[in-house]
């Protein structure tokens, strides 16, 4: 049986552990360049408001694989753990994704070091838009489990209603993130805002599709 938990899926787990090493990797490339003070946090603007120490930029990798461990080993608690197996291709996709992302975002905190008034919000708008785009692609292929995906109480009661609102998020994301991505490109000084909007449509769009789906099966017309 494919466990996430056995050798086989250890020997499957290079790529995500290749992006996990990569800010480690060029932390020790470029410490010796790095000043004294680097910036940590920024507004909505993409202004540095927090400066803090170089080696405060070990945080956001070290959390990076605090949670690809999580994730890795997590599946054993979910009820549902065949459908996990079963999923195992799309649950590793979206593992790769998270990781990828907090990487993605390391990277541009790493270039801010060198350059503080590079404007990473429109990066980090993008980023996000980026990350729902290829999630749509993984979510028609997640099975009913309590661990990952639109993990709603209508969902999760019925199994047509989970796999009919994912089939449905796949494609709605795909497209929403486009839209997203190019409202983004067109309006930089707001691409922050655009992007939180866009999602928040999307993530409400799904379920309230989901819950239309949940009264028909109530009302015997599913």
């Amino acid at each position: 049986m494919s466990d996430p938990t056995n050798s086989a899926g250890f020997r499957r787990e290079w790529p995500l552990a290749a992006v996990l090493a990569l800010p480690f990797v060029a932390l020790v490339l470029a410490w010796p360049s790095l000043p004294a003070r680097v910036p940590m946090h920024f507004d909505s603007q993409g202004n540095v408001n927090r400066y803090g120490s170089p080696l405060e930029l070990l945080i956001l990798p070290g959390i990076n694989v605090l949670l690809a461990i999580v994730l890795y080993f997590i599946p054993r608690l979910d009820p549902k753990k065949e459908n996990i197996i079963a999923s195992l291709p799309a649950y590793r996709w979206i593992r790769l994704l998270i990781a990828c992302l907090l990487t993605y975002i390391f990277a541009l905190t790493l270039g801010t070091s060198f350059n503080p008034k590079l404007n990473v919000t429109p990066f980090i708008a993008i980023g996000l838009l980026g990350l729902f785009f290829c999630l749509g692609f993984a979510m028609p292929k997640l099975k009913q489990n309590y661990l990952i995906g639109i993990r709603l109480p209508w969902t999760l009661e019925s199994e047509d209603n989970w796999d009919r609102t994912h089939a449905f998020a796949g494609k709605l994301w795909v497209v929403g993130s486009i839209v997203g991505i190019g409202l983004s490109l067109l309006f930089e000084s707001a691409s922050l805002f655009i992007a939180m909007g866009v999602l928040l449509v999307l993530v409400i769009w799904t379920g309230v599709y989901s819950y239309r789906i949940f009264q028909k099966e109530k009302r015997g017309n599913g």
